[in-house]
């Protein structure tokens, strides 16, 4: 992504972020509390923060700076549709500018044209019962890759669906009414009640994301679609049958260790001549409570064992019960990190062997890491775990200068979000580690990437053991997690998910990393912080001093989706020095945290410049690298390309 979107999207994400926002929301109630049950207030969909950990690698190899080649564009980044009833297909190879000239640089136009669009066989139609309440399919068509020239390679191949209802004339077409938030699962579409008297219309796009040069990571995004809009429009519900709903955009598994969930319901499906449905939830044995106009519910908080959810909804034509059944489990227990016969593990400890936080750099947006040498030199490197080479990895451990240390350690960075640029993207049915319907929302201003349902553990295993023995495979440390808060908001990854949801499924995470033989790096996300410190041996923070919130002093006070900020003597500090003085035997001076701020914040100063007294490098590092519970704290360019590095506590 070019800098300046970057830049933006720094400045305007994190001043929306919860850890800035001091006023309370009203509280999380108890699922046994007497008085109308409310779920917390969902806010409304908002852009995230803390971006830089947002990376497409922009950096080459060998000591210079990469240019991407093309847009990384969603692959549901929806082509303009023409109004017309037959299947139309519309080929479309992306690119976009590159940030800035390099070796290599920016791939000739004519060479994108040289690569072929997805192929489809078939002809597309939409089968099934065209009324409210049925269900209809996009069927027909099959997709395959096109031929790629010599050299190049299929990063990820996927097909994403959009259904639209149409005026009779397939001229005015909107959403359809009960649209999910999983495009790589909407093969199959249950009619609304908003579609009546409309036409279906359908769209398929398969989109395949081609590397077209591996030593600087260029990579072109190239998609062809088809359209079919239905012969006749969607009938009524039938005037006899009682009205129905069902779950929508996820549900929990089976067992899950979370002991909180939201639930969303579609709009009924009912003949309007029985008047509209009245619709009521249920959890467990409690009372019956209106559902919410937004048909999303929260149970509050579960114990262990089995639940049950029902939504009732009935008119004059009768009722229908929808149910939902789990089980709450306990969490599993943190695991200590288990010793390899090939090396030991590493805790990264707060201090360095002169008493000061252990210095660190973080390069997850190059292709080939950069040697800090001199004065300059570091003892952790935090880099990307799939473009980093086991060879560039000894070569770190090995022989590359450290600060203080023999040689520096390596920290694998992994997303936990979907990214489509990565060899193992391809959402099922074409690729077996990233199941369609566990794909949501777009991250906003990387419509590159999509949401994770963290609630399908079971089905997302497959995926997090794989890169995570990437990880141990090649020679890393440690392990940096990524994207770790998709419960804030619960309206962020279009499946409503929960503070426990995550809980569900990074102590599953950590618990992996540790039997692997690395430790575990928590990722921003303070309001758990308290709780990840069991779990995770590290953590990085971005932009804290920014916002006024790097410690837990800071956040105290604080009161959010049921998490009550403590100070750092309490229950459920927020704040990453609850890190930083949590002593263990493995890491007696305190669990190491990486904090970086970014120079388009225009907030702290390079080393050597005057500013107000607040942004002068000198007052940072005084303030959040000096205290005893202090970070190893530095200045970056936000591309994390290497390009600036100024660390505490001189720039140097």
């Amino acid at each position: 992504m070019p800098p300046d979107h970057i830049a933006r999207r720094v400045l305007t994400e994190r001043a929306r972020r919860v850890l800035t926002r001091r006023v309370s929301p009203p509280p999380v109630p108890s699922a046994r509390r007497a008085g109308q049950l409310r779920p917390p207030p969902a806010p409304p969909v908002r852009p995230r923060i803390l971006l830089a950990r947002r990376r497409v690698p922009e950096a080459a190899g060998r000591g210079t700076r990469l240019t991407l080649a093309v847009a990384v564009i969603a692959a549901l980044a929806w082509l303009p549709t023409e109004a017309a009833s037959a299947a139309v297909t519309r080929p479309a190879v992306l690119t976009a500018p590159a940030a800035r000239a390099a070796p290599g640089g920016q791939a000739p136009a004519q060479a994108a044209a040289a690569i072929p669009p997805p192929r489809h066989h078939g002809r597309l139609v939409v089968t099934g019962q065209l009324r409210d309440g049925g269900r209809v399919s996009a069927t027909g068509l099959s997709w395959r890759p096109g031929r790629l020239p010599p050299g190049y390679r299929l990063l990820s191949f996927g097909v994403a669906y959009q259904w639209q209802a149409c005026d009779r004339h397939a001229r005015h077409c909107v959403t359809a009414a009960d649209s999910t938030a999983t495009p790589f699962a909407a093969r199959h579409y249950l009619v609304g009640h908003q579609d009546a008297g409309r036409r279906l219309r359908v769209t398929e796009t398969a989109a395949e994301v081609v590397e077209t040069d591996p030593a600087t990571f260029a990579f072109k995004v190239v998609r062809a679609s088809v359209s079919h809009v239905s012969g006749a429009t969607v009938r009524s519900y039938p005037a006899s049958k009682p009205p129905a709903t069902e779950f929508v955009n996820g549900t929990p598994e089976a067992r899950t260790g979370s002991a909180e969930e939201y639930f969303q319901v579609n709009p009924p499906h009912f003949n309007s001549a029985q008047g509209a449905p009245v619709q009521r939830y249920r959890i467990d044995h409690g009372p019956w409570r209106p559902l919410p106009g937004s048909r999303v519910f929260y149970t509050g908080k579960l114990r262990l064992g089995h639940h049950v959810v029902q939504v009732r909804t009935a008119n004059r034509a009768g009722a229908t019960i929808t149910r939902f059944g789990w089980r709450v489990v306990p969490l599993p227990a943190p695991l200590a990190c288990r010793p390899q016969r090939e090396r030991p593990c590493w805790y990264p400890p707060h201090l360095d062997s002169h008493h000061h936080p252990m210095r660190w750099d973080w390069q997850i947006g190059r292709v080939t890491p950069l040697q800090r040498t001199g004065a300059s030199a570091v003892d952790i490197y935090d880099i990307d775990g799939f473009l980093t080479t086991p060879a560039e990895i000894r070569a770190i451990r090995t022989r590359w200068q450290a600060s203080t240390l023999a040689h520096p350690r390596t920290i694998c960075y992994i997303d936990l979000a979907w990214e489509d640029y990565r060899p193992d993207g391809s959402p099922s049915p074409y690729g077996r580690y990233f199941p369609a319907a566990t794909l949501g929302n777009v991250y906003f201003g990387f419509p590159q990437e999509r949401w994770v349902d963290f609630r399908q553990l079971d089905a997302l295993k497959p995926m997090l053991d794989e890169r995570l023995a990437m990880c141990a495979r090649k020679g890393f440390d440690a392990v940096e997690l990524d994207d770790i808060d998709s419960f804030d908001p619960p309206s962020t990854t279009g499946f409503h998910l929960t503070p426990g949801d995550a809980q569900n499924y990074l102590a599953y995470a950590f618990n992996a990393i540790h039997k692997l033989g690395m430790t575990g790096l928590w990722k921003n996300s303070p309001l758990l912080s308290w709780w990840g410190r069991r779990y995770a041996d590290g953590s990085v923070v971005e932009e804290c001093y920014r916002y006024h919130q790097c410690f837990a002093s800071s956040l105290r006070g604080s009161r959010q989706y049921g998490i009550t900020c403590t100070s750092l003597a309490g229950r459920t500090p927020c704040g990453w020095d609850d890190f930083t003085t949590d002593r263990t035997k493995h890491q007696p001076t305190g669990k190491w945290v990486g904090e970086a701020e970014y120079a388009q914040d225009h907030y702290v100063c390079n080393p050597g410049q005057h500013c107000s007294h607040k942004k002068n490098f000198s007052t940072f590092c005084r303030l959040v690298y000096a205290p005893p519970y202090g970070y190893s704290a530095v200045k970056f360019n936000v591309n994390l390309d290497g390009s600036m590095f100024y660390p505490c506590p001189k720039g140097t």
